[in-house]
């Protein structure tokens, strides 16, 4: 998940002194598979080009902050690992991204159909090694439930929003809304954690809801990073009609903004000019103080939910992750 988003640095060693050693297992995990000999050379690319500290840091962190022994939490975040990268795989086919930072996605060099295949045998990795965690029955049925409605969740909200985009009724609302339901891939991650830390359901409660706060916050970073062309794929999301949150909401707020994006469906070209226009004409609107705003009031609601639990060291690392996120988005613009 990490790659979505530019993290701060001092907030980026925390993660990777917290889930580095799985991070760095997980990107390896499919090419150190001898019956994938033959996948060798888009396995190697895969490996160099995704690391995800995130999805194990949070994990440990979570299970630590119930109380837990964030050790046992190894093979369930090794799993999560491999369902993110799978998520990771499949966005870029979906999106049509060929290129991300002026660097080819794996779909982008070697083609949709080896990309899914990969993608599927990430996921199923994932699920082979969720099945055998040394856990209770009771925990690994929780654990399993929660994996399969993150897929519920996410495919049925792409599948809704492709619709409304082919039908051309995908509003600002809508994006939000798809902005929401994506973040319980960070809820999944904190809840599973607490799960493992044997948390009470309050505390599991508390710690899921810091996860879908966080979750939406890091959703809304990257979608104002694509919307002012910062991770140069603002292009292609013109020309798909998956525009981000920010270009919606401030379509309905600028005329010219939503003039030009109107002329754009029906133009044959779309150079890095018209694509500066649509930044500037989005800029121009108050769009950064609505994504300043839903951020502080998301980080609002992550502090007071962990101001709930006990305090330690791993509340207190959480809390950290959360506390300067206006501050953080801020200057990640400069």
């Amino acid at each position: 998940m990490t790659e979505k988003y530019r993290l701060d640095a001092q907030l980026l060693r925390t993660l990777e002194e917290n889930g580095g050693q799985i991070a760095a297992q997980a990107k390896t995990t499919l090419l150190r598979d001898p019956a994938l000999i033959e996948l060798e050379e888009p396995l190697k690319f895969l490996s160099s080009s995704w690391r995800d500290p995130l999805t194990p840091g949070l994990i440990r962190l979570s299970c630590e902050a119930v109380g837990g022994s964030p050790e046992k939490t190894f093979s369930a975040a090794l799993a999560l690992c491999l369902m993110h990268q799978s998520f990771y795989i499949w966005d870029d086919i979906i999106d049509n991204s060929s290129f991300k930072m002026f660097k080819p996605t794996l779909s982008g060099k070697f083609g949709n159909s080896t990309a899914l295949i990969i993608g599927g045998l990430s996921s199923a990795k994932a699920f082979s090694i969720l099945i055998q965690l040394e856990i209770n029955k009771q925990k690994l049925a929780m654990i399993t439930q929660l994996c399969w409605k993150l897929w519920a969740s996410i495919a049925q909200a792409e599948i809704a929003a492709l619709e409304k985009q082919r039908r051309g009724t995908f509003s600002c609302r809508d994006k939000l809304s798809k902005i929401k339901k994506e973040a319980i891939d960070v809820e999944t991650c904190a809840t599973i954690g607490a799960i493992i830390g044997d948390g009470s359901q309050d505390e599991i409660g508390h710690v899921a809801e810091y996860g879908q706060c966080l979750g939406i916050i890091l959703e809304l970073w990257k979608d104002f990073h694509v919307a002012t062309n910062l991770t140069f794929g603002l292009a292609e999301k013109l020309k798909s009609g998956a525009l981000p949150y920010t270009t919606l909401w401030a379509s309905q707020h600028s005329e010219k903004l939503r003039k030009r994006l109107e002329n754009l469906k029906t133009s044959s070209a779309l150079d890095e000019s018209l694509v500066a226009r649509v930044v500037e004409d989005t800029l121009a609107t108050n769009v950064l103080d609505d994504i300043v705003g839903k951020i502080e009031k998301k980080a609002d609601i992550a502090r007071r939910e962990l101001s709930l639990l006990s305090s330690n060291r791993a509340t207190r690392i959480l809390k950290s992750l959360v506390d300067n996120q206006p501050k953080l988005f801020l200057q990640s613009l400069e």
